[in-house]
């Protein structure tokens, strides 16, 4: 009976903090819908001001922000979101790496 209670305690416990860890912090969530928002607006001086007063790099959004599954580079291409791509496009490119290759030839 103890061995039971026990038991049913431990999963209770363990799905309780399962799921506290898999719910997000509500002001992140805030931040990244608006940056979502701003990306498919085109309105590239919010989506700047938005980094800017978060502390989040172009690069770093470039890279980690994701919305509606695609990156935001991509997430703005989709909304036709011009003049963002036109901002994000530069840091997307150096995320890629640059990778040259060049045949030596001995003399």
């Amino acid at each position: 009976m103890n061995a039971k209670l026990l038991f049913a305690a431990a999963v209770l416990t363990l799905s309780a903090s399962a799921s506290a860890q898999s719910t997000m912090d509500p002001q992140i969530q805030d931040v990244l819908i608006e940056t979502c928002a701003h990306a498919q607006d085109n309105d590239r001086i919010s989506l700047n001001k938005t980094l800017k007063a978060n502390r989040l790099s172009k690069q770093r959004a470039v890279d980690k922000v994701v919305c509606d599954g695609k990156t935001l580079v991509n997430f703005a291409r989709s909304a036709n979101a011009d003049r963002v791509v036109a901002m994000l496009e530069p840091y997307e490119q150096r995320s890629k790496g640059n990778v040259s290759i060049s045949d030596i030839v001995a003399p």
